[in-house]
């Protein structure tokens, strides 16, 4: 039976900590799950904090934002971050636009840098290098956001509440350990177009049990993988796992499954391959 949908004035609740528990998990759950949920839930809080820097608030949802938005000191550095560049891009468009040279940016720059005295030019030199060093940086602060981003998300997806339902537009693969499935092909996960998740049931056969495990999904030619902690074994020592096909690009890809004892020491490793098709 489809969902019923969700309005716009519930999504707002939800985000200003306003709705009671089940329409609050409801949401939560399709923000994992619905791909226009997610935007949905995106685009009204961006909506929300247009509101709250052109003082669009009432004054009870003003202190609900700043008891969510704005209680840390990074919190309200962002809000006036954004508060700045919405200054700046209001006063841009006041300017009279000017015609743009057919030269780039670079080619003014390094054409006025020759024409500098011989000891500016180290000096320029040093500022470029620390620029581009700071862009470079930036850029990858802005990607490992987004890696723990996806990691939090995940960690939703594959605790206990949500493993106990069974989301729609889900397909399941049971997979074996690398070391004992032989010569066997190595398993295939074709998602289709309406894919959100694919559950992988990973036995664990090692003698001893533990009370929780950790999982680390990579794919083969990627650096970084999606670690999901605090997973449980059932009756039959399965362990499933829950990932988003957005995040899954076709591939190859291995798991490395390791149980967590109580005093916080591991297991050693199975591991696990499957691949993704197109």
């Amino acid at each position: 039976m489809k969902e019923e949908s969700i309005t716009d004035a519930q999504l707002r609740e939800f985000l200003l900590g306003g709705l009671d528990d089940d329409t609050r998990q409801r949401i939560e759950r399709l923000f994992l799950t619905d791909a226009q949920t997610k935007e949905s839930v995106l685009v009204t809080e961006q909506d929300l904090i247009e509101d709250y820097l052109e003082d669009g608030l009432s004054k009870e949802d003003k202190e609900r934002f700043v008891s969510r938005y704005a209680q840390t000191a990074e919190q309200r550095r962002k809000l006036g971050i954004t508060k700045s560049i919405r200054d700046w891009a209001a006063t841009e468009a006041k300017t009279p636009q000017v015609r743009v040279a057919t030269v780039s940016v670079w080619s003014r720059f390094w054409t006025q840098l020759r024409s500098k005295p011989v000891f500016v030019v180290p000096i320029t030199v040093t500022i470029v290098i620390a620029v581009v060093l700071a862009i470079v940086w930036l850029n990858s602060q802005r990607e490992r956001r987004k890696h723990l981003a996806i990691e939090q998300e995940l960690a939703q997806l594959n605790s206990p509440e949500s493993l106990r339902e069974e989301p729609p537009h889900m397909i399941s693969q049971k997979l074996k350990p690398v070391n004992i499935r032989g010569l066997e092909p190595e398993p295939a996960v074709s998602p289709r177009p309406d894919t959100q998740i694919i559950q992988l049931s990973l036995p664990w056969i090692q003698k001893d049990r533990y009370p929780t495990y950790e999982a680390e999904v990579r794919r083969f030619d990627d650096d970084e993988p999606f670690k999901i902690s605090n997973l449980h074994a059932e009756s039959d020592d399965i362990i499933r796992v829950r990932l988003r096909t957005d995040i899954l690009r076709p591939g190859n890809y291995q798991i490395h499954l390791r149980g967590i004892a109580n005093d916080g020491t591991r297991s050693s490793d199975e591991e696990y391959s499957f691949t993704v098709n197109d």
